[in-house]
């Protein structure tokens, strides 16, 4: 029977997924930069333009600390992150989306500066 639920609840995923970094991302808050950062490391991860470190998401929000963000504020961008890393994982498996030359050479240079820890163009 959880198996039914899961069957039906995937495709409404997948629908909800490019929706849910959209939402999430409206204004310039910490939850917003950590679903951009979201959608560019499962992005550059997918297009084979880069992988994050281990430490990134622990390393953005203590970024995102020392710009003045609240416990309330740290935590919805960590559940932002989450929710948007696992949606687009999620949906890449279901319908892969395929990568240009000039998308991949983007994410690249993105990603570099995301393993450099500048997290201040997201």
């Amino acid at each position: 029977m959880a198996l039914l639920s899961i069957g039906r609840a995937l495709p409404l995923a997948c629908l909800l997924a490019p929706l849910l970094g959209a939402c999430v991302a409206a204004g310039d808050s910490s939850a917003g930069r950590a679903s951009t950062l979201a959608t560019t490391v499962s992005r550059a991860t997918a297009c084979k333009a880069g992988s994050p470190q281990r430490t990134t998401l622990d390393r953005f929000l203590a970024a995102e600390k020392a710009r003045g963000a609240d416990d309330q504020q740290i935590a919805a961008a960590r559940s932002a992150y989450v929710g948007v890393s696992e949606a687009e994982m999620i949906n890449q498996g279901v319908k892969p989306q395929p990568c240009t030359a000039e998308e991949r050479a983007e994410l690249k240079v993105r990603m570099g500066r995301i393993r450099a820890g500048d997290f201040n163009t997201l």
